[in-house]
C-alpha cells in the first residue's frame, strides 16, 4: 500500500474513531477453492475489519507464492456508522501432491492478538481431479478452460422445444478464439436465439472460481423418436498471447450429449398434423353478410408455445359458390431463451358468387398438449355467411353471359355478330404472296421461339445448385452492403450478422451446403480442386470464426472495417480461382 493511500485510510480512520468502536471487529483468512491439481493456483485474501491495517504474514506451508500480496481497502457507511476493512491477497500454486496447510495470521487489536483460523489445502497430481461441470461433460485436457453444452431436458416428444447452451469456462487472464465449430445435430430440426452481446460472469465450480461466457443457444426440435445425440463441440483457443509472448494453443472439446425422443401417443386425431406444445386458436370473419361478388376475409390465428414456424395452413373446405385464394401467413414469433412463442396467421379472401344462405361449418385444429401430455381438438364457432343479391337484381345459380358481359372483356373477345354477313373481294388476294408467307411464318417462329426460352427456364429452374452458385457472389454482396452499412453506424449487432449471413450465406450458395454443412473440413473438399484451396479454406475458417466469436461471445479481437474488407477481397479471391 502506497504512502497516500496509508494516509487517506489514517484520516478515516481519525475521523471515525467513535463510530468504529461500534463495528464489529473480524479478522478471517479464505481461499477461493482447498483442492487443487499440481501448477493450479489457489487464491488467498486476509481481512481484517475495523481494527487498522497491520497484520502478520501466515506461513504458506509448503505452498509457492506466483502471484502478490495486492492489497485492498473498503469503507462503507451504513445508518451513520462507518466500517472499514483492509486485505491481502496471494496467488499459491503446489509443486507436488500432497496436503498443505496455511499457517494463521496474526494481528494486534487493543493490546491483545487476533489470529485467523488455519487452512489446509489438498494438491494432487495434474488432471485426476475434474471439476463438476467438466466431470459431467467428460473431456478436459487444461483444468483452466472446458467448454460444455447443456440441454433444458434430456428427454422430450418428438416436435417439443429443448434449450441447447453452449458455454466456456476459463481461467486464464488472457484468452482468444481461433476456431469455433457447432456440434452436427442430426435427428433434430434447430432455430437459432440471437443471444447479442454476451460479457463475462463469475461463477463456482467445486470450488474453483471461472470466467463465464455463453458462446450460443439453439432452439432444438427432434424430428424422430427414439436415441439422439448432439454431437460434440469444438474450439480452439490461444492464451496468455501479449505483445511479448505468441501464447499456447488449447484446443477444447465437450462430450456428446444423449437425448430421448418420445414417439406420441397412438390414436392421434384426424386433422393432427405434427404440432407439439402449447396452442390457442382464433376465427375472426370481417364481416357475416355481403352481396354476391364481394370478398370476405376469414382469419385463422394459432398462438402459443411451439414450433410456429412448421404449422401449415388448415384445410378449409368452401361451397362451390365460393371462390377461394390461398391464404397470405402472417407470422409475429418471437425466438428467445424461453423458446419459441408468438402467432401464426393465415389470412383466407373468398368470394360468394351467388346469393344464398351459406353455412361453411367449424375450423377445427388438434395438437399434442406438453402440459398434459395428450391430444387436444380445438374448434372454432359454426362460421354463416349470408349473401344477398349482387348489383342488377337478383342472382341464380346458373348465370348465362349476356352481351355486356363480354364486351367488358376487352379488345381481345368480343360478342358473336349474328345474321347475314357481307364478304366482298376488296383490293389484290394477300395467298401465296411475301406478306403471307412472311405473316404464316413469323407466328410459327415466334412459336418455337417461346418453346426454347420455356425449356431453358425449366432447365434453370430444375438445375437448383446451378442456379444458387450463379446469385452467390450477387447475394453475398447485397449482405455485405447490409453489413457495411451497420458498420457506418457503428452498430456492432447488425454488423456481425450481417457480415456473418455474408459468408455463411455465399458459401452454402456457391458449394450447394446447408449452414450447419459449413466447417473447415467441408471446405477443404470443397477448395479441393482450387489452385490455393488449402489457403482460401483456412481464410474462409478464419473469419466466420471472427464473426461468431464477436457476436456471441466477449471477444473482437480484430477492427471491423478491417474483418469487412478480409470478407470482400476473400469472395473475389474464390471468385477469381473459381474462373480459372
Amino acid at each position: 500500500m502506497n504512502w497516500t493511500a496509508r494516509l487517506i485510510l489514517l484520516m478515516a480512520l481519525i475521523g471515525s474513531t467513535a463510530s468504529l468502536r461500534a463495528q464489529e471487529i473480524t479478522f478471517t483468512a479464505s481461499v477461493d477453492r482447498k483442492s487443487i491439481a499440481v501448477g493450479e493456483h489457489v487464491r488467498l485474501t486476509i481481512t481484517l475489519s475495523n481494527a487498522g491495517d497491520r497484520f502478520s504474514t501466515p506461513d504458506l506451508g509448503g505452498l509457492v507464492v506466483v502471484g502478490g500480496p495486492s492489497y485492498g481497502s473498503n469503507m462503507v457507511s451504513t445508518n451513520g456508522r462507518m466500517s472499514v476493512s483492509v486485505s491481502r491477497t496471494w496467488l499459491l500454486t503446489g509443486t507436488a501432491p500432497g496436503k498443505f496447510t496455511i499457517g494463521a495470521s496474526k494481528a494486534s487489536v487493543g493490546g491483545g492478538t487476533l489470529q485467523t483460523e488455519p487452512i489446509t489445502i489438498e494438491v494432487v497430481k495434474a488432471g485426476s481431479r475434474p471439476s463438476d461441470a467438466s466431470a459431467a461433460q467428460g473431456q478436459r485436457s487444461d483444468p483452466n478452460l472446458f467448454v460444455t453444452i447443456s440441454l433444458s431436458k434430456n428427454k422430450a416428444y418428438v416436435g417439443e422445444q429443448v434449450l441447447a447452451t453452449y458455454t466456456l469456462y476459463n481461467r486464464y487472464a488472457a484468452l482468444e478464439l481461433s476456431k469455433f465449430e457447432l456440434p452436427k445435430l442430426n435427428g433434430f430440426w434447430s432455430e437459432e436465439i440471437e443471444i447479442g452481446e454476451s460479457g463475462w460472469s463469475e461463477q463456482v465450480v467445486n470450488g474453483i472460481g471461472y470466467r463465464v461466457a455463453v458462446l450460443k443457444k439453439q432452439l432444438l426440435f427432434p424430428q424422430r423418436s427414439g436415441k439422439l445425440r448432439v454431437e460434440p463441440m469444438e474450439l480452439t483457443c490461444i492464451v496468455n498471447r501479449s505483445f511479448f509472448n505468441r501464447g499456447s494453443s488449447i484446443d477444447l472439446k465437450s462430450s456428446p450429449v444423449d437425448f430421448t425422443s418420445l414417439a406420441l401417443p397412438p390414436n392421434a386425431p384426424a386433422d393432427f398434423s405434427g404440432a407439439v406444445g402449447e396452442l390457442d386458436l382464433q376465427v375472426q370473419t370481417d364481416r357475416t353478410s355481403v352481396k354476391a361478388n364481394e370478398a370476405i376475409e376469414i382469419v385463422v390465428r394459432m398462438s402459443g408455445r411451439t414450433n410456429l414456424k412448421l404449422l401449415d395452413a388448415p384445410k378449409l373446405d368452401f361451397p362451390g359458390d365460393f371462390e377461394a385464394y390461398d391464404p397470405k401467413v402472417v407470422d409475429k414469433i418471437s425466438v428467445n431463451a424461453s423458446g419459441m412463442s408468438g402467432s401464426r396467421e393465415f389470412q383466407y379472401t373468398v368470394i360468394p358468387r351467388h346469393d344464398g344462405h351459406f353455412d361453411l361449418g367449424t375450423i377445427s385444429f388438434s395438437y399434442f398438449d406438453t402440459r398434459t401430455n395428450t391430444y387436444k381438438s380445438l374448434a372454432s364457432d359454426p362460421i354463416v355467411i349470408d349473401v344477398a343479391p349482387g348489383e342488377g337484381g337478383p342472382s341464380t345459380n346458373l348465370r348465362y353471359p349476356s352481351k355486356s358481359d363480354v364486351v367488358t372483356l376487352g379488345e381481345e373477345v368480343r360478342y358473336i355478330r349474328t345474321g347475314d354477313l357481307d364478304l366482298r373481294t376488296k383490293g389484290h388476294f394477300l395467298f401465296a404472296s411475301l406478306p403471307w408467307f412472311a405473316g404464316m411464318g413469323a407466328p410459327a417462329l415466334a412459336f418455337l421461339l417461346l418453346l426454347a426460352w420455356q425449356r431453358k427456364r425449366e432447365r434453370e429452374r430444375g438445375d437448383v445448385e446451378g442456379t444458387r452458385r450463379k446469385r452467390a457472389d450477387g447475394v453475398a454482396r447485397k449482405r455485405l452492403r447490409e453489413a457495411e452499412l451497420g458498420l457506418d453506424q457503428g452498430d456492432r449487432n447488425v454488423f456481425y450478422a450481417a457480415l456473418s449471413k455474408a459468408l455463411h450465406g455465399y458459401l452454402s450458395d456457391k458449394f450447394n451446403l446447408g449452414v450447419a454443412e459449413v466447417n473447415t473440413n467441408e471446405l477443404r473438399q470443397r477448395f479441393a480442386t482450387y489452385a490455393d484451396g488449402n489457403e482460401l479454406a483456412d481464410d474462409c475458417a478464419r473469419l466466420l470464426t471472427a464473426c461468431d466469436m464477436a457476436r456471441f461471445a466477449p471477444v473482437e479481437d480484430k477492427p471491423r472495417r478491417e474483418l469487412y474488407e478480409e470478407a470482400a477481397q476473400l469472395i473475389q479471391r474464390i471468385e477469381r480461382s473459381a474462373r480459372k
